[in-house]
């Protein structure tokens, strides 16, 4: 995820081959501290472990400690400090904060953009009467350490009913070692899905789902009216996998499947993908749809000085830069037609004004007295992410513990995350479901080149 709070996410300047891609991929650790993403979906998460000690569950009783309504049938239910960390008239929440400074930049005040939004809850009632009580920690993106100690103090020294906010790593030690329900609106693995005894949540589609609703946002633009050949960059092993999966599923015939095999040889990766296009264009292939970073690259390069001349997607758009191409010795011309896939940006939602966006957005500035910057410069506060964050992580939390009702427990909420369905939520279309706590529902951006702006653009 970049550093900065740009416009649609689909182009990212610089070389593709192996050595730019792990580079790049060494700096992204860094940079997603800061980083802009309306899916929240993260590529690679980190399967994280942790020799924490276990937490003792000092509430194990908490079934026999219920009391629910007493008199009429109308009567408000007495709450009860039904769970650790839940009293009467409290639920107090972990808040997690990335500590960007450690890389020279700052998000302003995000314990303000946070305070903002939970007051907001809290005057309006609360959760069923309970305010929520903000506990943070500051952990830096460099390394688990910090992710550690952030989750002991929330769950053994604090005793947090849940956690919330954009956690890189360490989400185990919070849900499983120390069963606690964690609301992560940074990225969540299938592997710390699978790994959660507490209620986890994640903002964006995990790899399967996500490709399946890729693929029905194509077919829905006919852009996958045809023979499709399948093709991945390297290392991108998984991703074809999935991708073919979600295409055979949906119906689509692919009659091709390649994918790269040669790493730091420019002059070998070119003819093994003229060797693949020649494999397209004999299976009788229409579409090229290229999956993987560096795939954009890859297929280019493959159809570049031949008389094969079928549809191109690509999955990732910012492997598709007109300019760089060119700058390689490469045609565009092969670009014409070619499609797609993006995502807006909080910019993007924030510069065209959603109504949700910018009342998130007004509520923070308001608290804290601070611009939210759309589009930062120089030395401004990269704070509309989490901003926005803020907004996501405290919403998603209040809309479960109110549907799980008065006695709040980690069995009650995980029932009503199973059951709740659909989400309100800032900058997301979300649902939440069981077996679904991925809960980003939303389509992609389709992108079609424009050769008078050289450029992808909406569609």
């Amino acid at each position: 995820m970049p550093l900065s709070q740009g416009s649609v996410h689909h182009r990212a300047r610089g070389g593709f081959r192996a050595m730019a891609i792990v580079m790049f991929s060494a700096l992204a650790l860094v940079a997603a501290a800061c980083g802009d993403d309306t899916t929240g979906a993260a590529d690679d998460p980190v399967d994280e472990t942790s020799t924490t000690t276990t937490q003792a569950d000092d509430t194990a009783d908490s079934a026999s400690e219920e009391t629910t309504t007493t008199g009429a049938a109308d009567e408000p239910a007495v709450l009860t400090a039904s769970f650790r960390g839940v009293t009467e008239t409290e639920i107090k929440l972990g808040i997690v904060i990335i500590d960007v400074s450690v890389i020279g930049r700052s998000n302003g005040d995000v314990e303000g953009q946070w305070n903002a939004v939970i007051n907001e809850v809290n005057d309006a009632g609360g959760v069923l009467g309970r305010n929520l009580v903000p506990v943070f920690a500051k952990y830096s993106p460099l390394g688990d350490v910090e992710s550690e100690a952030a989750c002991v103090k929330h769950t053994q020294d604090e005793m947090v009913f849940a956690g919330v906010g954009p956690l890189r790593s360490s989400v185990l030690c919070y849900t499983d070692i120390n069963d606690t329900a964690f609301v992560n609106t940074f990225g969540v693995g299938q592997e710390e899905y699978d790994g959660s005894k507490a209620v986890l949540i994640g903002p964006g589609a995990l790899p399967a789902r996500n490709s399946e609703i890729n693929v029905s946002a194509l077919q829905a633009e006919g852009l996958l009216d045809g023979p499709v050949a399948l093709h991945a960059s390297v290392g991108s092993t998984g991703e074809r996998e999935i991708w073919a999966s979600a295409l055979g599923d949906a119906g689509v015939d692919v009659v091709s499947q390649t994918q790269s095999t040669v790493e730091n040889d420019i002059v070998a990766s070119e003819q093994e993908m003229s060797a693949f296009a020649q494999v397209w264009s004999s299976d009788g292939a229409e579409i090229v749809l290229g999956v993987g970073a560096g795939s954009g690259l890859d297929v280019i390069a493959g159809l570049d000085g031949g008389n094969f001349e079928p549809s191109v997607i690509v999955t990732n758009g910012s492997d598709l830069d007109p300019e760089l191409y060119r700058n390689l010795g490469y045609s565009t011309d092969k670009l014409a037609g070619a499609h797609a896939l993006g995502f807006e940006t909080f910019g993007d939602l924030a510069a065209r004004g959603e109504e949700k966006v910018a009342a998130c957005i007004a509520r923070a500035e308001a608290a804290t007295g601070e611009t939210i910057n759309i589009d930062p410069q120089g030395d401004e506060a990269v704070n509309l992410n989490t901003t926005i964050w803020a907004c996501q992580g405290i919403e998603i939390f209040t809309q479960i513990a109110t549907a799980a009702g008065p006695v709040l427990t980690n069995e009650s909420f995980l029932d009503a995350a199973e059951t709740f369905g659909e989400l309100d939520v800032t900058a997301m279309t979300a649902s939440i479901s069981a077996g679904k706590f991925d809960v980003g529902d939303g389509a992609p951006l389709i992108l079609a080149f424009d050769a008078a702006a050289d450029d992808f653009v909406a569609a």
